[in-house]
C-alpha cells in the first residue's frame, strides 16, 4: 500500500511537472506566433532567424572552457535537498536553483531583415548542451575558486546543510551559429535591439541549419 501511494504520489508531482512544461510551451507558441519579423526601426514583439556574427571588439574566449567563440555563458545551480508532501509525510528530492549567471555581453545577430543586437539578460536560453559541466561539492575545491574569481564573490550555499553543492555549466555560441529570437525590439542609439518583454516569453534558441521554428503544432 505504502509503494502505491508513494508511486502515485510521484505520479502526481510528474503530472504537476508536464502540465507545466506544456502551459510553457503553450506560451512560447503564442509568443512565435505573434511575433513579427524584426526590419528596420520596429517595436514590439519581434523575431529574427539568422546567424551570429562577431561583435565590435571580435571574438571572445569561454572562460571555463577555453575555446574562441562569438558568446558564452556561464550558469551556477545550487544543488540540495529539498521536500515535498507525500500521503505518508514529507519525501527527501533533489533540486537544482540557479544562483548566478555570467553573460559574455550581447549577441550580434544578422539575419534576411535587419541585423540586431540582442540583450540576452532574462532570455530562456536553449543553446543545446554545455560545452563545460562539472559538479563541485567542496567549496573550497579548485572549481569554487575559478568560480569565485570569475564572478568576484565566493559560492555561499543559500540552503545551509540541505546543500549538497554547486552545478556549473557553460554554454558557447560562435560566429555563423544559426540562432532564433523573439523578443521586444527597441532602437538604442541608433542600433535595433532585441531585449526582455515584460509580458511575454524571451527565447534564444539555437535550431539546427534546416529547422525554423513556428508557431505551429
Amino acid at each position: 500500500m505504502y509503494a502505491l501511494m508513494t508511486l502515485l504520489s510521484a505520479g502526481l508531482e510528474a503530472s504537476a511537472g508536464v502540465v507545466s512544461k506544456k502551459v510553457g510551451t503553450a506560451r512560447r507558441r503564442r509568443a512565435i506566433h505573434k511575433a513579427a519579423p524584426i526590419t528596420g526601426d520596429t517595436a514590439g514583439l519581434r523575431e529574427i532567424n539568422g546567424r551570429v556574427t562577431a561583435g565590435p571588439g571580435g571574438p571572445v574566449t569561454a572562460p571555463l572552457s577555453g575555446r574562441p567563440c562569438a558568446w558564452y555563458s556561464v550558469t551556477v545551480y545550487e544543488r540540495y535537498r529539498a521536500w515535498r508532501p507525500g500521503p505518508f509525510g514529507p519525501t527527501d528530492v533533489i533540486r537544482d536553483a540557479r544562483v548566478a549567471q555570467q553573460l559574455s555581453g550581447p549577441l550580434h545577430v544578422t539575419g534576411d531583415t535587419a541585423a540586431v543586437r540582442v540583450d540576452p539578460r532574462g532570455a530562456a536560453l536553449e543553446l543545446g548542451d554545455p560545452v563545460f559541466s562539472e559538479f563541485e561539492d567542496n567549496p573550497s575545491g579548485a572549481l569554487a575558486a575559478r568560480i569565485a574569481a570569475l564572478l568576484g564573490d565566493r559560492l555561499r550555499p543559500r540552503h545551509r546543510d540541505r546543500t549538497l553543492g554547486f552545478l556549473v555549466e557553460e554554454h558557447v555560441v560562435a560566429v555563423d551559429d544559426p540562432l532564433y529570437v523573439v523578443g521586444q525590439a527597441r532602437t538604442e542609439l541608433g542600433d535595433l535591439v532585441i531585449g526582455k518583454p515584460a509580458m511575454q516569453p524571451f527565447i534564444i534558441t539555437r535550431p539546427s541549419p534546416m529547422q525554423v521554428p513556428t508557431g505551429q503544432d
